[in-house]
């Protein structure tokens, strides 16, 4: 069995190879960068290359898939930021969109069964109403900028191909916030633990932080949980369904960073930044699980000792 995964070289590849070593023979990352990556401190299955591309370029995508072969294509490759989809939504569509008909397109040509895996995002539901919560997969999507209108755009695509091409199945994942060790600072975790950590540095007088809107709320997941969701609906996902990964319980944001300054064991001031703060940010969001617990998934890891971990690594990283 042979496995492709698109932005492999990212946060969330390397935990995900990890998770998907005992069920494929043979793996194949593609990413756009030829550097090394945070993928290079895992423990890689030993049939596990990687290869430069461009998913917005068909012919290089094509090519690549009709050399390999996959039985399993696990889409993470996105352009994931909001600023800079709010900044530049044409390449945020280029890559988001196109990239993901460029890998549909290059499945249909190869004439053969492969289970795809969409990695889409609960930003897709925009500003749902409070009766409506904790959000199901029934809830019509309502982006509310670039990146989460990309994606709600391929998920269309991916839907479209579902019913057209018979041999593709196409399974749709809608994570909700998911975080752990290794994860870039533009993400509100890790972005909280590296202004902790370069607060402690300074003399007491002179330790805050700066925060945008603390009182918003999201569903927050360990990588590692999330992964094995793609394993489990790559397994068992029904072709055309739409499954949320989440934890369904809701975590006010300013408790995630008082749980990073417990995690420090120093008292550090905060202050509200206005010029952080989104345009259109969603106030409440965290989902329902149920329709992929059927399948026989459940959460393993404490959102504290995540946020312990993440801390951890942080501390020991800038050591």
């Amino acid at each position: 069995m042979k496995c492709l995964i698109t932005g492999a070289g990212g946060f969330v590849g390397g935990y995900l190879l990890k998770e998907l070593k005992q069920s494929y023979t043979d793996f194949l990352g593609i990413g756009i960068q030829s550097g090394p990556s945070i993928t290079e401190d895992f423990e890689l299955p030993k049939s596990y290359q990687s290869v430069v591309c461009d998913i917005r370029n068909l012919n290089q995508v094509r090519s690549i898939i009709h050399e390999f072969l996959p039985d399993t294509v696990f889409h993470l490759a996105a352009q994931p930021f909001v600023p800079k989809a709010v900044e530049d939504p044409g390449e945020t569509l280029e890559i988001n969109v196109h990239g993901t008909l460029n890998l549909l397109e290059s499945l249909r040509s190869l004439k053969k069964k492969v289970r795809f895996v969409y990695i889409s995002s609960s930003d897709v539901y925009g500003n749902v109403p409070e009766s409506y919560l904790p959000v199901t997969e029934s809830i019509v999507p309502a982006p509310l900028n670039p990146y989460s209108s990309s994606k709600y755009c391929a998920e269309i695509y991916c839907l479209q191909y579902h019913r057209w091409i018979q041999d593709l199945e196409i399974v749709i994942a809608r994570p909700f916030n998911h975080t752990g060790p290794k994860q870039g600072l533009n993400f509100v975790i890790p972005n909280f633990c590296s202004q902790v950590l370069e607060a402690l540095k300074r003399p007491e007088s002179e330790r805050k932080i700066l925060v945008g809107d603390l009182s918003s709320s999201r569903d927050f997941l360990d990588v590692r949980d999330v992964v094995s969701a793609y394993r489990i609906l790559a397994e068992k996902g029904k072709s055309g369904e739409i499954y949320n990964i989440c934890s369904g319980k809701e975590v006010i944001i300013r408790d995630v960073l008082g749980g990073i300054i417990f995690a420090s064991g120093q008292k550090i001031p905060v202050e509200i930044d206005s010029a952080r703060f989104r345009p259109a940010e969603m106030k409440r969001l965290f989902g329902d699980s149920r329709k992929l617990k059927q399948l026989g998934w459940e959460p393993r890891f404490e959102l504290s000792d995540t946020i312990q971990d993440v801390y951890d690594w942080h501390r020991n990283t800038a050591e």
